[in-house]
């Protein structure tokens, strides 16, 4: 076997071979992480969220006055479940420029134990969304760079039913911009957060109860409602880690490794206006002045991506979120007028997981 001239080893710069040996014998690869379906392809998602709180602590004045009552115990567990089916009709610069989405099945289950001043119980209900079924056809315009959402041809639907629905449900906004190789690191925004919590925006759920909530103290929408209340104002830090690719069941599939952090405030005021007055006795009433809460977020997951395909695999986290509520409410009863201050401190975990097929 002939030997490689002198030369032409001499031709070549001392880094620029230093770099070919280094790739050469470290077996380390860069990959193009990037949603880029073909047109027509479809993909069958399914998110599961599980949020479980409990009361920690709570402090009440009444007229200024603490009252001699019993501390408040409270327990809650909401899971929600989401199935669609998505076809990327047209594609265009990272995004779909039409998307037809099948909402195959849309669900939400509650369950509560609470015991307080105003009473105990064990509430539980069930949620659905009359979008189930439904499909929706999302169209990207440019001039307002945003999607239209309407209802497919030949289907019937209110107009209301497509206010809050959101398009990304490729959980995009956690992919990084550049290629990565294995070990490198990025920053994600924390506002992709809100695809995460509240996947697909507001699925119009209407939940049925079967019990008694007013002695809960707070309405499970207002622990629950992330996006409608924290996406504009979530803050923190977001990074994400390219770990390396896996075969999963036949498929190439990069693993990014997530941690995240969030805190955010949001005025609830005119939600707990809403629900407050609902099963008060004739003549009674209650004017909320004031519903501040505080809430973070901090956990680790794991995002899949199917490399071949350029969608998404899987994905799933868990994190730790504690929310503090500070609330005062003008309430009349019996023909007497009552001020009620409250704190609430509350904690718990908040699972959420994609499967594909």
């Amino acid at each position: 076997m002939p030997m490689t001239p002198l030369k032409t080893v001499a031709t070549l710069s001392a880094p620029t071979l230093a770099l070919s040996l280094l790739v050469g014998f470290s077996g380390s690869s860069v990959d193009k992480i990037a949603f880029t379906p073909a047109e027509g392809a479809t993909v069958t998602k399914t998110f599961s969220s599980l949020t479980e709180l409990e009361v920690d602590d709570m402090s009440m004045l009444v007229n200024g006055e603490e009252p001699p009552i019993p501390p408040m115990t409270m327990t809650m567990s909401v899971t929600q479940t989401l199935t669609v089916t998505d076809e990327y009709v047209a594609m265009g610069d990272g995004q779909p420029s039409k998307l037809a989405r099948t909402y195959d099945a849309v669900s939400s289950g509650l369950e509560v134990e609470f015991e307080s001043v105003m009473g105990s119980g064990t509430p539980s209900g069930v949620g659905s969304s009359p979008l189930e079924g439904s499909t929706v056809h999302f169209t990207w315009d440019s001039d307002t760079e945003s999607y239209e959402a309407a209802f497919a041809e030949g289907e019937e639907g209110e107009d209301e039913l497509l206010e809050g629905l959101e398009e990304d449900l490729d959980l995009r906004t956690l992919l990084p911009e550049e290629e990565l190789a294995e070990g490198d690191t990025y920053e994600i925004e924390v506002g992709a957060f809100a695809d995460v919590i509240a996947a697909g925006g507001d699925l119009h759920l209407e939940i049925d109860v079967d019990g008694d909530m007013a002695g809960a103290g707070m309405d499970p929408e207002m622990m629950t409602d992330f996006r409608r209340f924290f996406d504009e104002m979530l803050e923190g830090d977001a990074t994400g880690k390219y770990v390396g690719a896996r075969d999963m069941d036949g498929i190439k599939v990069a693993v990014i490794e997530i941690e995240v952090e969030l805190n955010a405030t949001a005025d609830m005021s005119a939600l707990a206006a809403e629900s407050m007055g609902e099963g008060l006795p004739d003549g009674a009433s209650m004017q909320v002045n004031k519903l501040d809460v505080e809430m973070s977020y901090e956990g680790t997951g794991e995002l899949h991506w199917n490399l071949a395909k350029g969608v998404i695999h899987g994905f799933s986290i868990e994190a730790q979120m504690t929310m503090d509520t500070d609330m005062e409410v003008d309430a009349v009863m019996g023909g007497q007028e009552t001020t009620i201050a409250s704190e609430i401190a509350v904690s718990g975990t908040v699972t959420n997981t994609v499967t594909t097929k």
